[in-house]
């Protein structure tokens, strides 16, 4: 049967499920809160697309489509595909191609010239998938959670930063206190 690639509809979140449960196994802590945010956003965002491929009744593979920034010194935005997955036993049957043919027609109706596709590093198959059909590694991205980044750079002391916090959120200044902190 042939694959079959449209966008997510509210009523897919069950059809999905197979899919998003081989993705939670490489990806360890992922609820399905993420998936239904993304389906959400999908069906109320311009510039974002969640895909579904299909082989017949079954979902077999997903993706995000989204116009995106591809970097400073790039003069128009792109298209990114990020989080795509075929399952396992899905692949190497058009599955992804399929994909980036949804990528590439919203490039097109966005007005886009790039695609930009997000790889795990350490997927050698996804990598080299993606090297054959003509991608080649321009940066890398590195994500940190904001809370361990601004403990980690902080140039107080933890004690001290935590102690005016505190002070912050308890304290509301009088009209005399922020007169006197301005030289009134």
């Amino acid at each position: 049967m042939a694959i079959v690639v449209r966008d997510v509809a509210q009523d897919d979140l069950v059809a999905l499920m197979p899919v998003w449960e081989e993705i939670q196994a490489e990806n360890f802590g992922l609820s399905v809160d993420a998936l239904i945010s993304r389906i959400e956003l999908s069906l109320s965002q311009n510039g974002f697309r969640l895909v579904v491929a299909w082989d017949g009744s079954e979902a077999v593979g997903m993706a995000c489509i989204s116009l995106s920034d591809i970097g400073t010194w790039s003069e128009a935005p792109g298209v990114q595909v990020s989080g795509l997955h075929v399952l396992s036993t899905s692949r190497h049957r058009g599955v992804a191609k399929g994909i980036l043919n949804a990528a590439l027609a919203s490039a097109e109706s966005w007005g886009c010239n790039s695609i930009v596709a997000s790889v795990p590093p350490m997927s050698r198959e996804a990598n080299r998938f993606f090297a054959r059909l003509g991608f080649a590694p321009v940066s890398t991205f590195r994500v940190a959670d904001a809370g361990s980044l601004r403990r980690k750079i902080s140039i107080q002391p933890r004690r001290v930063t935590v102690a005016r916090m505190r002070r912050r959120t308890s304290e509301v200044p009088s009209p005399s206190t922020l007169r006197h902190a301005v030289g009134k």
